[in-house]
């Protein structure tokens, strides 16, 4: 018979010695004993040998002085929970149950409220936040860079709430404010982690997780105000046509070619420099190009080539060596093949004397600065650079502007002393980026 086993009366017991000299780290206790809740001995030395693995642990934990064995309650609470869940047996369940509870006796001594919640998660009666959270990112149809930020909000999320349980109005109304005086976040920021907490609660809510008939989120986050001074100054700026000619030329001027067809592209197009990165030889025509897969529905379009980007364009498509436009651009780990040439192009406006308010998206702002004041109708410039329309006419009812109207109105756009410019960016090599 084990030397852990004693019988009182007709039950089996299960007993260990804790060493003399860590007693005084269990409150004075000899030894650790509990019932195991049966008469039969074969039954007794099955369901022993877990409950002293247990104990052990705590004593070792206690001699060595390493938490580890108890540290990691969401894993021990999360295997106490599986092998309940295995457990069809009531009287073994019950057994375990009763160890449980002492082992969250143990850990509710050592720091105020982990028994409790280790208890509790085990019986499922409290999940782990963040418990749901790749299943919920499976369910949804993003890019991976905004999984991975949906992912990193809710990660920020179960740091601060480790248990559905804690997440009250209340609570995540003081966690707003945290985010925004001691963490520093801005207002857009904080509404955007809102609202993947947001997105995973309803999600929580239709597996039954938590309460249906609540919404901690709702209105925690401060409505837009109007802007500031401060957020005026720092929204992003527009390039003159002849600053849009200083950038093409800096990049002649350094040797870095790619990056100035990359500009040559945007300033006769007004595209997004992710659409002008990602644009294939396939989809350009000899007039037009198509962009797909674009950042909204008003996205995908049919852009007319100017006459001043037709012979580039040309020559960019005839030289590709890797089916894009713009050949040879390494990808980073979302496929974003403008990461790279980005961070150039964000050098050279620094160099030139540009400060963070302008981006390469302050290009398209001087396409449709221009297309403005031409008197371009704002239906036909919409669907140049693909924007949304909002009224109902246009931008519901409406099957788009005429390919004719488009091309006639890009065609205002101008720019000084470009030709001798843009004549350098021939003859057109394979350069990596």
């Amino acid at each position: 018979m084990p030397r852990y086993l004693n019988k009182r009366r007709r039950r089996w017991y299960a007993e260990l010695d804790i060493p003399k000299k860590l007693r005084p780290l269990f409150n004075g206790k000899a030894r650790f004993v509990a019932s195991l809740k049966t008469e039969s001995l074969t039954e007794a030395e099955r369901r022993a040998p877990l409950l002293v693995a247990k104990w052990r642990a705590e004593i070792e934990s206690a001699r060595t002085g390493s938490t580890s064995p108890l540290e990691d309650l969401r894993q021990t609470a999360l295997e106490w929970r599986e092998m309940l869940d295995e457990t069809a047996d009531q009287e073994v369940r019950d057994a375990y149950e009763m160890i449980l509870a002492d082992k969250a006796e143990v850990a509710e001594e050592r720091s105020k409220g982990a028994g409790r919640a280790l208890y509790k998660i085990a019986t499922r009666q409290w999940i782990e936040t963040k418990e749901k959270v790749e299943d919920w990112l499976a369910t949804l149809d993003n890019e991976s860079k905004t999984i991975d930020m949906k992912r990193s909000d809710l990660d920020r999320f179960a740091r601060r709430f480790q248990i559905t349980e804690k997440v009250t109005k209340k609570s995540v109304q003081r966690w707003v404010h945290d985010l925004q005086h001691q963490d520093s976040l801005k207002p857009p920021t904080v509404r955007r982690i809102i609202s993947a907490c947001r997105g995973y609660w309803a999600y929580l809510q239709r597996l039954d997780l938590v309460p249906d008939d609540t919404d901690p989120f709702r209105e925690v986050v401060p409505r837009k105000a109007r802007k500031s001074k401060a957020e005026v100054a720092n929204r992003r700026k527009t390039f003159t046509p002849a600053e849009v000619v200083s950038l093409l030329d800096g990049a002649v001027d350094s040797g870095d070619l790619p990056l100035g067809r990359l500009i040559a592209l945007g300033m006769w197009t007004g595209c997004r420099i992710e659409e002008l990165c990602a644009l294939k030889v396939q989809d350009v025509s000899i007039d037009r190009f198509k962009i797909e897969d674009a950042k909204s529905e008003a996205g995908w379009r049919e852009v007319p080539i100017h006459t001043q980007l037709k012979p580039l364009l040309d020559t960019l498509c005839a030289a590709s060596t890797d089916g894009y436009v713009l050949a040879a651009l390494t990808s980073n780990k979302y496929g974003d093949r403008s990461n790279a040439i980005g961070k150039r192009f964000g050098r050279l406006k620094t160099r030139l004397g540009f400060d963070h308010t302008y981006v390469f998206h302050s290009i398209r702002k001087t396409v449709t600065t221009q297309l403005d004041s031409a008197g371009i109708p704002e239906a036909v410039s919409a669907r140049i650079v693909g924007h949304d329309i909002p009224t109902m006419t246009y931008g519901v009812y409406s099957g788009g502007a005429p390919f004719e109207a488009k091309r006639e109105a890009l065609e205002v756009l101008a720019y000084p002393n470009v030709q001798q410019l843009q004549s350098a960016l021939w003859p057109v090599k394979t350069v990596s980026s």
